[in-house]
């Protein structure tokens, strides 16, 4: 059985299906493999099998009848000369994880038929940054949509001596200096501001700003977290200002240190529910004694017990501004630079 590695494993697997196809391994009229089984056949990621499976259906080897299942076309194929080809960067493809899961469906969704996407997870590496970056180029796509490395600790210029041609390119979250692109991301600073001033106004005074790692970002979350200290009149305790790592694994560490101290949290949801244990075994009592908001709103926001109150992180709305502004730049020769955050109201539950 094939083994599908490194930038190109989309492409590859594209490449393996479509001779399959065409060398009669599948009639006209088959009934085709469906991705669960395709994904679990050759240990390749849903998403990445979805991507490869809606290019076959663009091109016409396979066609969808809907609610039955995907066949084999009798029709011929069409060409994918004219094609444009987008290197979608991610770093995070786990179901759970549903923020990029979301980004990914929004660039699908709004992808136009005269193009098609390149999957890439980076695990949040940098090496596997600069990696995938080498084989965007090397497969000469005709954009990037890209979120990077959460540690930021990649060389600026090395990062541009890879992109050796005039790319189009869409940041999310976090920008590259001097690196000529359009940036999306939700507003952190706004979004903490309106999270700390909802706990604040349930008479909450000692608030725990759990930041992320990522400096940029943590930089923006600090900055509204003490606005709206300021606002209220309450005294800016630097302690109460912690850092998690993204994989969560030092959560329970870093709460248990203040978790008496404390009487609101604001934290990624994925940081609260890595941390309920410490949470749950204290004397608080969430509602009556401590008070919770989460960034983001992932599934992780809806296990706890009670269901938190969030800041929801737009992925879908991104997902659609980011191949938007790209195939803009692309067809339009845009030259000029978009910048956009977004600021979502706070979803109300039960913390």
């Amino acid at each position: 059985m094939p083994k599908f590695v490194t930038i190109g494993k989309s492409k590859q697997f594209y490449d393996f299906l479509k001779n399959e196809i065409l060398g009669g391994e599948y009639k006209p009229g088959d009934k085709f493999p469906s991705i669960r089984d395709l994904a679990d056949k050759y240990g390749i990621s849903k998403i990445t099998v979805n991507s490869v499976i809606s290019n076959l259906v663009t091109e016409g080897l396979l066609y969808v009848e809907q609610g039955k299942g995907t066949y084999v076309s009798e029709k011929k194929p069409h060409s994918l000369k004219s094609k444009k080809m987008i290197g979608v960067m991610l770093f995070d493809f786990r179901l759970e994880s549903d923020v990029e899961i979301g980004l990914f469906n929004g660039i699908q969704e709004n992808l136009k038929d005269d193009y098609f996407v390149i999957p890439y997870n980076s695990y949040d590496n940098v090496e596997m940054f600069y990696k995938g970056l080498k084989g965007f180029m090397e497969l000469d796509v005709d954009g990037i949509i890209m979120v990077p490395p959460a540690s930021e600790d990649y060389d600026v210029d090395f990062t541009k001596s890879i992109l050796f041609k005039d790319v189009p390119i869409v940041l999310i979250n976090r920008k590259i200096p001097s690196l000529k692109a359009d940036f999306f991301s939700l507003d952190f600073m706004k979004s903490t501001y309106r999270a700390v001033k909802h706990v604040l106004n349930k008479g909450r005074k000692h608030i725990l700003l759990a930041k992320h790692e990522s400096p940029s970002i943590g930089i923006e979350m600090c900055e509204g977290y003490y606005m709206a200290l300021e606002e209220s009149g309450i005294f800016k305790d630097r302690r109460c200002v912690v850092t998690w790592r993204r994989d969560g694994e030092d959560a329970e560490d870093v709460l248990r240190q203040h978790i008496q101290e404390v009487d609101g949290i604001v934290a990624s949801d994925y940081f609260i529910y890595k941390a309920r244990k410490v949470i749950y075994e204290s004397t608080k009592h969430i509602q009556k004694d401590l008070s919770i908001i989460g960034i983001n709103d992932t599934v992780y926001s809806r296990f706890m017990n009670p269901p938190i109150s969030v800041v929801p992180y737009p992925s879908m709305e991104i997902g659609k501004a980011a191949i938007e502004a790209l195939t803009d730049r692309i067809e339009n020769k845009r030259v000029d630079v978009i910048e956009k955050t977004f600021d979502p109201d706070i979803i109300i539950r039960s913390s």
